[in-house]
């Protein structure tokens, strides 16, 4: 992946209307309807102070349609508000009359929140074709009302949708900028020993970024928990039990010569769990994998003996990349083990001086409900982009901003 783009520091914005596509996909708390946390919303913070003298206009998305989180962003906006200290507009539009109306009236020092940029029918078509996503209404509308734009949604970045890739000419922002150089360590010639923790979903795609890995000659261990597990485990004939066996069915079916060949070459970095955490009418019930196909139950967590295992491999690491949780992070019961593994990897960093890497989401949402998010090397804002990353491709958002810089 070439990296080379212009920067937001490079042009002059003082003064300027700068349209941000940004990354502040958020966890919300349905119930209240509000957000409980939001690393992505912190992280846009300095940018908005920094760019205090330019009138910023923001877009957007949270989730995706027919999700129960597909919202408004007017909770995004008060959220932005309260952490910047300043009044944020909201217009309940994304590029109508008055979101149009918003844009011309907006004066330097003013932020404008945008609506949900996925409620557009048009955003989330896969744009191979760049220049088609310049012609959709969105762009053709919104691109003539600013003077620049920065795109800087790198949480998004392997999205080729119309907001991310549309826009005829566009410059990288502060987060992005942030992003690639920390994630260049890993790209180019990691430090070793080099540990990956793999947990959380997307089990057969985080698989094959752990393959490349090994591959390629990077990667050392790969610590597997989640569905990545519960998938390696199911094609060496490991069984895990029926609600866990059909969570990853279709990738087992699709792929499992891949994972049986991968296994047994790399079966002495492959660490698999030897525990699991189940709940047990609202208790968190710690058993050994041997029972787990007759538990009859999800494994939502690794347990202790798999924890400390995963901390010796880590404490002798000099590299370490966290990309999903080991534990189901949304429930309380399954959260332990993710917040012992956020721990491990602070130490390994103040004691040994290892360069720790959170994939953001659940993990990074971790770390700050635990005030240890300044205490890791770094915390992406990107799950998905990196995990494309980790696996070698172009991101989309990389590409068009190279090929459409200012």
């Amino acid at each position: 992946m070439k990296i080379d783009y212009t920067s937001y520091k490079d042009v002059d914005l003082k003064g300027k209307k700068v349209l941000m596509r940004v990354d502040i996909n958020s966890n919300i708390d349905l119930e209240t309807n509000t957000i409980r946390d939001s690393p992505r919303i912190r992280a846009l913070v300095p940018a908005l102070n920094e760019l205090i003298n330019s009138a910023i206009i923001i877009l957007a998305h949270q989730s995706r349609p027919g999700d129960p989180d597909f919202t408004n962003l007017d909770i995004h906006a008060k959220e932005i508000e309260n952490q910047l200290g300043r009044p944020v507009q909201f217009v309940e539009d994304i590029y109508g009359k008055k979101a149009v109306t918003a844009i011309k009236n907006l004066k330097p020092g003013e932020v404008l929140v945008l609506n949900n940029v996925r409620k557009f029918e048009g955003e989330m078509k896969n744009y191979k074709d760049f220049a088609e996503a310049e012609k959709t209404d969105m762009i053709q509308t919104l691109y003539p009302l600013v003077d620049y734009v920065i795109v800087d949604a790198f949480g998004a970045a392997h999205r080729a949708h119309a907001s991310i890739v549309g826009w005829p000419k566009m410059m990288a922002g502060p987060i992005t900028a942030q992003e690639l150089f920390a994630l260049k360590k890993i790209i180019d010639e990691p430090d070793k020993p080099m540990a990956m923790i793999i947990g959380g979903a997307k089990a057969i795609d985080k698989f094959k970024a752990m393959r490349y890995n090994f591959d390629n000659g990077k990667l050392d261990y790969a610590l597997c928990s989640g569905l990545t597990a519960i998938l390696i485990m199911e094609a060496m004939g490991m069984k895990s039990g029926e609600p866990n066996r059909k969570l990853i069915a279709k990738d087992l079916e699709e792929n499992k010569n891949l994972i049986v060949d991968t296994y047994q070459k790399y079966e002495a970095k492959i660490v698999l769990p030897v525990d699991f955490a189940i709940n047990d009418k609202g208790y968190r019930k710690i058993i050994p994998f041997v029972e787990a196909e007759e538990a009859a139950s999800t494994t939502g967590d690794v347990g202790p003996e798999t924890v400390e295992t995963f901390k010796r491999i880590i404490m002798k690491c000099r590299t370490i990349v966290a990309n999903g949780p080991p534990g189901i992070f949304e429930e309380e019961v399954f959260r332990e083990s993710t917040n012992e593994l956020v721990e491990i990897m602070v130490e390994a960093t103040q004691k040994n001086g290892a360069l720790s890497i959170i994939g953001g989401g659940e993990m990074g949402a971790a770390a700050s409900m635990a005030g240890l998010a300044d205490k890791v090397s770094f915390i992406s804002t990107a799950g998905g982009a990196m995990l494309e990353i980790l696996s070698g491709n172009d991101l989309p958002m990389i590409k068009a901003l190279r090929e459409k810089k200012y």
